[in-house]
């Protein structure tokens, strides 16, 4: 049994991403302090909206990850990519959020397990165009829409889903956009996961935005930056700069 697991959030907080070049960065520091952080005896993982196959490639010889939340909780799996849980959106749910969430220049993005797709709106870099929902193959773990930024739309429409579909699926509001997952998942339903999955006596997580507020209340020691919005601030234990900054306290 390892004594301690942390859990990152990606986009924003691990790795900083520009979609309309298809450009990612990471801080050289965080790397080598997820590294150290490894090496003590420490559990590491992304905790994430974006899919695995997303995470896997843009990880690819960075760091090898101790356990995966992705699609906001919807897939939770370990460190030889084996399930740990598993919840899926049923199809009629998502044809009906298409039916009334989608509008003309926003993205309504789907997740299977082959597709990180966008149907019926112009995608971003690394995501597949789908002319429509039959086009989408395998199970749905997450559907994500996007508002280009507009916060305020982005909230009404996460409160207007959980009121109206809470007992099928839950919306977390990600600054301008919305990642909806199987009700009963979300970041935080993830990390209990795999703390009880994997034995971690104590846990730390970071995370940017308001989707992660559910990551912050389920760990033992949460972080966020000075940068973030207040209610994701108030929420946190500790304010950084950076995940490496956030490292060093966990392990003190």
């Amino acid at each position: 049994m390892r004594a301690s697991a942390f859990a990152s959030d990606f986009d924003g907080t691990l790795c900083e991403s520009d979609w309309n070049l298809g450009i990612e960065h990471f801080d050289p520091q965080d790397i080598e302090a997820v590294r150290r952080y490894q090496a003590a005896g420490g559990l590491f993982g992304i905790c994430t909206g974006r899919p695995l196959d997303s995470i896997l490639t843009s990880l690819k010889g960075k760091i090898d990850l101790d356990f995966y939340i992705v699609t906001t909780g919807a897939q939770v799996l370990d460190a030889q990519l084996q399930p740990i849980r598993v919840r899926t959106i049923d199809r009629e749910v998502t044809k009906t959020l298409y039916e009334e969430y989608a509008r003309e220049g926003m993205g309504f993005i789907v997740v299977t397990d082959t597709q990180f797709a966008s149907v019926g709106s112009a995608p971003g870099p690394g995501i597949v165009e789908l002319s429509g929902l039959d086009e989408v193959e395998g199970p749905i773990y997450d559907v994500s829409l996007e508002y280009m930024g507009d916060e305020d739309a982005a909230r009404s429409a996460c409160e207007q889903i959980n009121d109206r579909f809470g007992s099928v699926i839950a919306a977390f509001q990600n600054l301008g956009s919305v990642d909806i997952v199987p009700a009963g998942c979300s970041k935080g339903s993830g990390v209990r996961c795999v703390r009880e999955a994997l034995g971690a006596e104590r846990m730390g997580g970071i995370g940017d935005s308001y989707n992660d507020l559910p990551l912050l209340e389920a760990v033992d020691v949460a972080y966020t930056f000075h940068s973030s919005p207040k209610e994701v601030r108030e929420a946190a234990s500790v304010l950084v700069d950076s995940v490496a900054q956030a490292l060093e306290h966990f392990v003190q």
